[in-house]
């Protein structure tokens, strides 16, 4: 059988018993994890394969052996409480970028803002609203409200100077 991408399947098919053997030899590896990835070297292998390499099925199998002994190599996880060589527990060596101080912080902060925004009049409250959470111009704030784009620029700056004063 000429070996091509055009009959993987065919190729899959006839090999599969070599994947399975395989995948049976590296038993400290999980078992469909090893079936899974073999398939991927058999489609990597089919792409790579010229016939200078020898036969196929040895190329295969070569190839497949070597890659599983290389992942035997590493070393396998099981358990974050299991310890590292220093006898650290793996656990204690995860780094976590969240900083709860800072989160509820900035919560405290934005509720602040709320607060101070919730207190402004009426007609501030709306123009801070559609400006800043409605991402709306003052052209389209002075077509909404019926006021001037000036009068919105002046409201949205003095409605500004009170929230910076009181925060």
């Amino acid at each position: 059988m000429k070996i091509s991408l055009e009959n993987s399947k065919q190729v899959m098919d006839a090999y599969m018993p070599l994947i399975i053997a395989n995948a049976r030899k590296f038993s400290a590896l999980d078992y469909e994890e090893v079936v899974d990835e073999s398939r991927i070297i058999l489609i990597d292998a089919i792409l790579e394969y010229d016939d200078s390499k020898g036969t196929f099925g040895n190329y295969l199998k070569q190839k497949l052996y070597y890659h599983f002994l290389d992942e035997c190599k590493k070393e396998q996880i099981s358990s974050l409480d299991d310890f590292d060589k220093e006898g650290t527990p793996l656990i204690d060596s995860l780094k976590d970028d969240y900083d709860l101080g800072k989160d509820l912080e900035d919560r405290q902060k934005y509720k602040e803002l709320y607060e101070a925004i919730e207190n402004l009049p009426d007609d501030l409250r709306k123009i801070i609203v559609g400006k800043y959470f409605l991402a709306m111009t003052n052209d389209e704030l002075a077509t909404k409200t019926g006021l001037s784009y000036k009068t919105i620029a002046n409201k949205a700056s003095i409605a500004l100077k009170i929230l910076r004063e009181n925060l």
